[in-house]
């Protein structure tokens, strides 16, 4: 018979085999994958003032047009970063930073 902690031991190897698959991807499919869950977030208002502009060592650089929207983007970076690496499939996105 067995006991609930081993039942939850493997519940928990299992989540954390989340990001096990490695994948092979370029930076224009990370920022077109940004560019999506910009859109999905905030609409084509959105899109339109938070640009990617380049992708380095797991960062995505952006620009922003106003200061509202680069506020915006910096309070709800860990979703994009989250919303990210689960399409992609990887953990392999670590930050987002505002470039000017």
């Amino acid at each position: 018979m067995k006991n609930i902690s081993s039942y939850l031991t493997r519940k928990k190897k299992k989540q954390k085999k989340q990001y096990t698959k490695k994948t092979d991807i370029d930076d224009q499919t990370i920022m077109h994958l940004f560019s999506l869950a910009v859109r999905e977030e905030y609409g084509r208002q959105g899109e339109k003032h938070i640009v990617p502009k380049f992708y380095k060592n797991g960062i995505i650089f952006v620009q922003i047009q106003n200061s509202i929207w680069a506020q915006e983007l910096w309070m709800n970076r860990g979703l994009f970063v989250r919303v990210l690496n689960e399409k992609i499939g990887n953990k392999v996105i670590k930050n987002i930073k505002i470039a000017t």
